[in-house]
């Protein structure tokens, strides 16, 4: 990360208001799928960019032209799993069962413990009633991902439908020990304990299925499903901003990208992956100023992420925010006490501005003792010589140099270590 010689004053995100009518949706999505067609233009050859248009025709209801986009991405790189999944989807909505059971297989050829793969194949064959071959994908899903809810309750459905009540029974109760709340694995365990004689706890299961469905139904009551349709709606539209201004930024073209990812933030002002691409644009543009500006939008959305303070500490020091530096660094500490780089660098700032040297010596040796690379030898041997302790630092820089002789930084203060150590009296 460099500094900029030019002034960069603050930066203004665009900000886009909540839609509020189906126009609006409309609008919004014709926006999007312009942006995803001109990326198509742009880049035809790429498998992202037909990946991108294929996730957008399906989210909007055409999985004919998703398909059509996604095998077209394929054909340029074909061992991209989650296209193999994504296709199976649009085959299992569509109700072809055996080309979504290829493609799940697919993805699992190349992902062979990829989660909900072997589920979704579980489901397909169960609905074109394979049920033992349905039975067998299921047991290899709770193999690969034990805590399976979904596996479990499927299977519940599979054995209940064979009228093998007591195994059903206990799929289903497997998969409410898993996830308590699971109102139709209740509804699945009523009507079993009902056939099975067992009329108490049919009744006591009913009754719970009718209470959870009471709350998620007092849960809905008075939201504003309209609203939250429309949020959602600028939520995933942000998304394919997002993915096209990173292929833009892949290609060189900056200003392209910032253009889309700013459209983005705007879109949902929440999304950390786009504060991340635009401080890389930054980044790339070489105005740090911007770039820290995205990292304090990143930790003000998730407050613990200790690499945003890391960042946000480096570009400060460059800057000559040496306050805002010192804070950050010892948020890096508070995140990760048992992590070496806080202490490391918090002792390197306070070493460049020569203040605390007592105290930059005691992180350096703090960061050492957690972790002996040399990177924290260097900022030892530093640390000694900025105290006075010569010998001491000799000692930890010409081990530094050991473990990285490639260092082209760490010979430059050996050398003033060796001139002061040999011009100072016996």
């Amino acid at each position: 990360m460099l500094p900029s010689s030019q002034t960069q004053g603050p930066m203004a995100l665009p900000v886009h208001k909540p839609l509020a009518s189906a126009q609006e949706v409309a609008a919004l999505k014709e926006d999007e799928a312009a942006v995803a067609r001109q990326l198509v233009k742009d880049f035809p050859e790429s498998f992202n960019s037909l990946r991108i248009m294929g996730n957008l025709c399906f989210r909007h209801g055409n999985a004919s032209e998703a398909l059509k986009f996604w095998k077209s991405a394929l054909r340029i790189n074909p061992k991209q799993a989650d296209v193999c999944a994504s296709m199976g989807w649009a085959f299992l909505k569509k109700g072809e069962f055996e080309e979504a059971i290829t493609q799940y297989r697919k993805a699992l050829e190349i992902e062979p413990q990829r989660p909900e793969m072997q589920a979704n194949i579980g489901r397909a064959l169960m609905m074109s009633g394979r049920h033992d071959e349905a039975i067998e994908a299921l047991r290899k899903e709770i193999q690969i991902s034990p805590d399976s809810a979904f596996a479990y309750f499927l299977l519940g459905q599979i054995y209940q439908q064979q009228k093998d009540y007591e195994k059903a029974s206990d799929n289903y109760e497997m998969a409410i020990k898993i996830e308590p709340r699971y109102t139709n694995a209740y509804y699945g365990l009523a009507t079993v304990f009902a056939k099975l004689g067992q009329s108490d706890s049919a009744k006591e299961h009913s009754a719970t299925f009718r209470k959870l469905k009471a709350e998620g139904r007092k849960h809905l009551k008075g939201r504003k499903l309209q609203y939250d349709d429309f949020s959602e709606t600028q939520k995933r539209a942000a998304i394919t901003y997002i993915n096209a201004g990173r292929m833009y930024r892949d290609h060189g073209k900056l200003d392209k990208a910032e253009e889309l990812l700013k459209h983005a933030a705007g879109l949902d002002p929440q999304n950390v992956v786009c504060f991340m691409e635009l401080s890389s644009v930054f980044q790339a543009k070489r105005q740090p100023a911007k770039t820290l500006a995205m990292q304090k939008r990143i930790v003000e959305i998730q407050p613990t992420f200790r690499p945003g303070y890391l960042v946000i500490g480096i570009l400060s020091t460059h800057l000559g925010q040496f306050g805002e530096a010192e804070k950050a660094f010892s948020k890096v500490i508070t995140l990760g006490p048992q992590d070496s780089t806080g202490y490391r660098e918090l002792a390197r700032l306070y070493l460049k501005t020569r203040k605390k040297l007592p105290l930059a010596r005691q992180l350096a040796e703090k960061a050492l003792a957690l972790e002996a690379i040399a990177g924290n030898y260097f900022v030892v041997g530093w640390a000694c010589y900025e105290n006075g302790d010569i010998p001491g630092a000799f000692k930890a820089v010409k081990r530094a140099i050991e473990l990285d002789p490639d260092n082209t930084q760490y010979p430059l203060l050996y050398k003033q270590i060796l001139q002061r150590k040999h011009s100072a009296p016996d």
